[in-house]
């Protein structure tokens, strides 16, 4: 990091501008801001963004590269928590002139758009989250607190783990972790991806921020899914959550094709007949 980097980041505490990938098909319709998981990139939406094509849904599509991922920055100081992200995400909307828009998250990207909608609700026209991570505000139930207990260990280990990214058995590592967990880890995002997830995933501020949010969202879940802990709507958000719509579509915790059609098919009801 150079001086004036020094400078205006970390003494100024100035926001980063994260890397986005804007397609405008008709710049008056309400846009739409996709936020990836953890240790992955904006390329994930790929099948999402193929899907809304094959609707002819025309608006202005920005998908962004979190802070540590993909083509975004990765300072090593920050703690990757949630107003970290956060942050970012909004200073970056307000650099692209992003008056109001969807957002949609997948898994940790769902965490920092609750986040956004708290801090920001004047930019947040409705969420669309799929495989959201909710942690902490759940119902005290038994099955909830064994599951957490097993994904807090787990995180923890991960977290505690020193990888190697040099040698014959990294590439295999490396396949390994993005089959199963879709998790793209180099030994650039390894630092972002471990503060992220302690930081964001495990300290989250989600079940608080949900109770300020006014917007209308939809929470979809894979029912194949086992990192993400599903329940009635009511029983995990509260009773007056009337602006919470809940889906449930066949896929594990990955955009999968059929989730990517349902998730196309929501922002189609979210921007139809909405102008700016």
């Amino acid at each position: 990091m150079s001086l004036g980097e020094k400078i205006w980041y970390r003494w100024l505490k100035r926001p980063y501008i994260l890397a986005v990938e804007e397609k405008v098909n008709d710049s008056k319709v309400m846009p739409v801001v996709f936020l990836h998981g953890l240790a992955s990139s904006s390329h994930v939406w790929d099948p999402v963004l193929d899907a809304m094509d094959g609707l002819a849904i025309s608006n202005r599509r920005l998908t962004v590269d979190l802070l540590g991922f993909g083509e975004s920055p990765k300072p090593d100081w920050l703690a990757y928590n949630t107003d970290d992200h956060a942050r970012m995400v909004i200073a970056t909307l307000v650099r692209r002139r992003v008056k109001k828009a969807v957002l949609v998250g997948h898994s940790m990207g769902c965490l920092i758009a609750v986040r956004v909608a708290r801090l920001r609700p004047d930019l947040v026209k409705q969420l669309i989250l799929y495989e959201m991570p909710l942690y902490s505000g759940l119902p005290d139930k038994r099955t909830y607190r064994i599951r957490l207990n097993l994904y807090f260990k787990f995180y923890e280990r991960v977290i505690a783990y020193r990888p190697i990214f040099k040698g014959p058995g990294v590439g295999k590592a490396q396949k390994f972790a993005e089959r199963v967990f879709g998790l793209k880890i180099t030994d650039q995002t390894w630092r972002p991806f471990i503060k992220s997830l302690k930081h964001t995933i495990m300290q989250q501020t989600t079940s608080e921020d949900l109770k300020h949010i006014k917007a209308p969202m939809d929470v979809i879940y894979g029912s194949r899914d086992r990192v993400v802990i599903k329940g009635k709507t009511k029983a995990l958000f509260g009773e007056d959550a009337t602006n919470i719509q809940s889906y449930t579509v066949k896929a594990s915790h990955n955009v999968s094709k059929k989730a990517s059609l349902f998730i196309a098919q929501r922002i189609q009801a979210a921007v139809n007949g909405e102008t700016l």
